[in-house]
């Protein structure tokens, strides 16, 4: 399935925020802190999850007002 430039784009933006959470909570583990580290490391795969969900229902809902 391509990706197009919009979906991408939101693709991007989201990753640029996640990533950074992400690593946070990997540095985190490897300090030791396993529950801290696991909930940044959570958020940043629920960012990422929650973005995709939003951007499918705002598509399915402008396709389905276009149609």
């Amino acid at each position: 399935m391509a990706l197009g430039i919009v979906r991408s784009l939101w693709l991007l933006t989201t990753l640029v925020i996640a990533v950074p959470v992400a690593l946070v909570g990997v540095s985190t583990v490897l300090d030791g802190r396993l529950p801290l580290g696991a909930a940044f490391f959570g958020m940043a795969v629920g960012f990422v999850a929650v973005s995709e969900y939003i951007y499918a229902r705002v598509t399915d809902r402008i396709v389905g007002r276009l149609k």
